[in-house]
């Protein structure tokens, strides 16, 4: 799943893997499936880890900056430990999440989240941008890729844009702008524009940073007859629930650089804070320019906006123009009324395609035409729903320049029946075929599109960028490759490594499945479905479970397979959870995490714990998980039943646990005494009875609001533990880091050295005593003082979030899985092991 989990409909009943409903849970109905209300619960999730819970208007994305420039400002040249971070993989995902006709041996390999796509013929160059994977190029039509941007300030692309007309070879002036401009609760906003005169070998920037810091550039447009005019649309990035909009400043909108991006200006458009989801330049009436905006409920009208004086004036166009009504942010889908266009010239006139995401009868999306350069439109019922459920996410328009009756559309829906994720037209959008899938059988496209281009003079030929990645057709779609090979975009949630084969891990993704890494970078694909927490018993390590998402009243649970990490999606024939028919202790009507956090017991390893609002233990979770019936009992209720996350003042908000960590009990068999839970809104509690009761812990003088991402106990004195915080406070201490010396029972601050940014996990070092690793937003810190100071610890690591840090005693191993960038491993030197043998 996306940011929106929206995958395929890969497995749609209990018995489509042929087990019999009365038996076990194989994978859930809905655990395959997208809805908005699941899109935003999603949304909530990644929100609640990325604000300031004291300031409504801190702008994250500048403090995001400048702690960034810190960290390369502080970085050491020398790694202490003698070594770097060495990239893993995915690259790609084989076998990945796409449809097929044929057998799972002919899926294709994927990636990650692409949102932006640009194609220069002279340098023979494809450009590829991830959703916070930077600017990736190909030279060979896809065969293999070189990332372009890994230490800018910002690794989210939300357009790339070359400047029209000839250029000497390798000398192409192009565009980025920061920022994912898709409305999903992980679309991480930006802090500017880069450039680069020399096809993307050097960049200069960011420039406009007061302009488009904390927002999403989603749109840059270059004048075809005077590279030094250039059009930019910003919009919001890390979109909250139910679009609620970020910080007021700066202004979303359209703006307009004379001086080739260097400087900025806002330009005049109907509606204040407007935000731009496309600009493009008339092809026939050079000063004429055409706009398509985002509307948000309650505003009417400017969906569609036009200049006739190069950019420095708009006027609406929908509600004016024949056939075409005003646009309503109410009737969109998710209340976002988000439009598409593409032109193209057609003789003395132009021809323009407008998406549009509002409710229709099949879903979300309608398509209208207008072939007199937008005097006059119709709409295509045949593109109806096109976009799905989600059209604020995903729902591009293309028509190629050199054919004007040609229109491409993608979107969240299915394949194989119409509305599908990707259909074309070749007589203006009045027939639609499905082509999310080969001719073949053999060749399939990922879910959720996001960017449609094809090769200029080459019109059949066509790119697609999509939450799988990049592929392209030859043939207008006919047939599709898959040209991920070395693309390493892959956004985890959380990962877990083998107890003993160096070799081996394991991680759940952001609408790519769950994952397994068996030695190459070309991972493995193990499950369907959207991936949230993965965990690999470290005592059988052939027991492997994974969430998918978890949603309140809809799905709750984790996934079984008996064949380890090497476990493909028909070994998970166990489900254990609740969904509608089903439940096996877990309260559905709990308030939950979209991806809830569960944890494996530190002795007794076939012990589970879960949370939701609620901490669930699940005794013998493996063996249970595949005797399961409709109504047997897996999970039981802990702490005496007592929910743990009340709201913490002035937000009425109740949250969920987000963290959980056991101690190993000393008694060999019997399962931890003490355990610890953290809540997304900050509180944090203790037990020592085994989960009979807890008591709230560092919640003195008040609770300190950020949400608890991680807890990690020193295996080798449990008196010592740490806390990770993600979010922001505005102010250092950030507080992102605690620490306890007496087992939990008070806290305080351990974040000198760390900037103001999300902490998202903490780990141990699995060979040096006194040394701890954080997972940030901006990379990875080392602390080797016992948490007294931190450094960072970034070489051979990009710019970009760490969603998970595992480490690993037995191998030396310390995985960091991020989100955006694959995954890394650091292969510490056991030579300097001090004799620990913890798990």
């Amino acid at each position: 799943m996306s940011t929106p989990l929206h995958t395929l409909l890969l497995v749609t009943g209990l018995t489509t893997l042929g087990i019999a409903a009365d038996v076990h849970a194989a994978r859930p109905p809905q655990a395959d499936e997208e809805s908005d209300d699941v899109a935003a619960q999603r949304e909530a999730y990644y929100a609640s880890r990325r604000i300031n819970p004291y300031d409504a208007a801190f702008d994250a994305s500048a403090a995001r900056l400048r702690a960034y420039r810190a960290f390369r400002a502080t970085a050491t040249t020398d790694a202490i430990h003698g070594e770097t971070w060495q990239a893993i993989g995915p690259a790609p995902i084989l076998g990945g999440q796409t449809p097929t006709s044929a057998t799972d041996s002919t899926r294709s390999s994927v990636a990650g989240r692409v949102a932006a796509l640009a194609i220069d013929p002279i340098d023979n160059a494809v450009y590829a941008g991830g959703a916070q994977g930077g600017v990736w190029r190909t030279l060979n039509n896809g065969a293999t890729w070189t990332p372009l941007t890994d230490f800018l300030g910002s690794l989210a692309i939300g357009s790339i844009t070359l400047s029209p007309g000839a250029h000497p070879l390798n000398q192409a002036t192009l565009y980025i702008g920061t920022g994912e401009g898709n409305f999903s609760g992980d679309s991480y906003a930006g802090i500017g524009i880069y450039k680069s005169t020399d096809s993307g070998r050097t960049w200069q920037g960011p420039y406009g940073q007061a302009q488009f810091s904390s927002r999403s550039v989603t749109t840059i447009a270059v004048d075809a007859n005077n590279p030094q005019h250039v059009l930019a649309g910003s919009s919001s990035g890390i979109f909250g629930v139910g679009g609620t909009p970020g910080p007021l400043t700066p202004t979303r909108g359209i703006y307009v650089s004379n001086d080739g991006g260097q400087t900025w200006t806002l330009s005049a458009t109907p509606a204040a804070q407007a935000r731009v989801s496309r600009i493009v330049q008339d092809p026939v009436a050079s000063t004429t320019w055409w706009a398509g905006m985002s509307l948000i409920s309650p505003v009417v009208g400017g969906g569609l906006l036009k200049s006739t004086d190069n950019g420095a004036t708009w006027n609406a166009v929908d509600g004016v123009a024949v056939g075409l009504p005003a646009i309503v942010g109410a009737n969109g889908v998710g209340g976002i009324a988000r439009t598409w266009l593409s032109v193209a010239p057609n003789g003395g006139t132009s021809t323009l395609y407008l998406g549009v995401s509002v409710t229709t009868g099949s879903g979300g999306g309608q398509l209208y035409v207008s072939t007199d350069s937008g005097a006059t439109w119709t709409v295509k019922p045949a593109a109806n729903g096109y976009c799905g459920g989600q059209c604020w996410y995903d729902m591009p328009v293309y028509v190629p320049p050199e054919t004007p009756a040609t229109v491409f559309t993608g979107g969240a829906g299915t394949s194989g029946s119409l509305p599908s994720s990707f259909m074309r037209s070749t007589d203006g959008g009045t027939t639609m075929v499905d082509t999310m899938v080969g001719i073949d059988g053999n060749s399939a496209l990922h879910a959720d599109m996001h960017a449609i281009t094809s090769w200029p003079g080459q019109p059949a030929r066509i790119w697609v960028g999509n939450d799988g990645g990049v592929f392209r057709s030859d043939d207008s779609g006919d047939h599709w490759t898959s040209v991920n090979s070395n693309l390493q975009l892959t956004q985890f949630q959380q990962c877990d490594l083998h107890p003993t084969d160096p070799t081996q891990a394991f991680g759940g993704t952001q609408d790519n499945g769950t994952d397994s890494w068996l030695g190459t970078n070309g991972w493995s694909h193990s499950d369907d479905g959207d991936g949230g927490f993965a965990l690999i018993d470290p005592n059988t390590p052939n027991q492997v479970a994974h969430t998918y998402f978890n949603q309140t009243n809809n799905l709750v649970g984790a996934a079984v397979a008996l064949n380890g990490v090497a476990s493909v999606p028909n070994d998970y024939l166990w489900f254990a959870g609740s969904y509608s028919g089903w439940n096996n202790g877990i309260n559905l009507s709990d308030n939950m995490l979209f991806y809830a956090p569960m944890a494996l017991d530190h002795g007794v390893t076939d012990t589970l714990y879960f949370g939701t609002d609620h901490l669930y233990v699940a005794p013998q979770f493996f063996a249970n998980a595949v005797a399961a019936t409709p109504s047997s009992i897996v999970y039981t209720l802990l702490n005496g039943g007592a929910p743990f996350a009340p709201p913490v003042p002035p937000s009425s908000a109740p949250g969920a646990i987000s963290a959980i960590e056991t101690v190993a009990n000393v008694v060999p068999g019997q399962p931890a005494s003490v355990l610890f839970v953290g809540t997304s809104n900050g509180r944090f509690w203790r037990s020592i009875d085994g989960g009979a009761s807890f008591g709230e812990t560092d919640a003195t003088p008040a609770v300190i609001a950020q949400y608890v991402s991680d807890i990690a106990i020193d295996p080798r004195d449990p008196n010592v533990m740490f806390q990770s915080r993600a979010g922001f406070t505005g102010a250092l201490p950030a507080h992102n880091v605690r620490k306890s010396t007496d087992g939990g029972q008070t806290w305080s601050d351990a974040s000198n050295g760390l900037p103001d940014i999300p902490v998202n996990s903490i780990a141990f070092d699995p060979n040096f005593a006194g040394q701890v690793w954080a997972g940030t937003d901006i990379g990875v810190y080392l602390s080797i003082d016992g948490g007294a100071t931190w450094i960072p610890y970034n070489e051979g690591m990009p710019n970009v979030a760490v969603f998970d840090i595992k480490a690993n005693a037995h191998t030396g191993n310390m995985l960091a899985c991020t989100h955006g960038r694959g995954a890394f491993l650091l292969r510490l030197d056991t030579i300097f092991s001090d004799g620990f043998d913890g798990p």
